[in-house]
């Protein structure tokens, strides 16, 4: 009889006693079992950790409040930097959050100012509901003009929560005839 080369060397372990061809029939016959805390891990738990925390991320993300010196970027593609967020109290003791921010409109353009506005409002909202105030103040302001004496204008706008929860911009005539 013939004998395999290779099996007259124990010192190479598993491939001392099996040859070659033996060491392919064995990778093919058996099977690789995982434990199942290992094939849970791999086929279950992985992916949805995984998604778990892009949402968490995402949800963090949204809710996070204004702070002093961010840009925003709104959804009419314009950016918006705070310059400012903080409690006040105006006419007759209403306390109200104030939040200033920069424009690079002219406070001239009315319609396209008050679109902006608007915007600025959707994530002001969530802080002035957090805070628990029924008022909030949005207060654009133009970007500064001039180089040694520099001028910019400014103006308010009053959002207020009715008795239904539902916020709601006042118009001028109205803040000024509650005066």
């Amino acid at each position: 009889m013939e004998e395999d080369c290779t099996r007259k060397n124990p010192i190479d372990g598993i491939r001392g006693a099996y040859g070659n061809r033996d060491m392919t029939k064995l990778a093919k016959l058996t099977p690789l079992r995982l434990s199942p805390a290992t094939y849970l891990m791999n086929r279950r738990f992985v992916p949805v950790i995984l998604l778990g925390m892009l949402f968490a991320m995402i949800g963090h993300s949204a809710a996070a409040p204004l702070v002093e010196n961010e840009t925003l970027k709104l959804p009419s593609g314009r950016f918006a930097k705070i310059l400012s967020v903080s409690k006040i109290e105006y006419s007759k003791g209403v306390m109200a959050l104030m939040v200033r921010y920069q424009t690079t409109l002219s406070l001239d353009e009315r319609k396209a100012i008050s679109q902006e506005v608007d915007d600025v409002w959707k994530f002001a909202e969530k802080d002035v509901e957090h805070y628990g105030y029924n008022e909030a103040i949005i207060s654009t302001n133009e970007t500064p003009k001039g180089v040694f004496i520099t001028a910019s204008r400014m103006v308010n706008f009053i959002y207020e929560q009715g008795a239904d929860g539902k916020w709601t911009r006042l118009n001028r005539a109205d803040f000024m005839a509650a005066q």
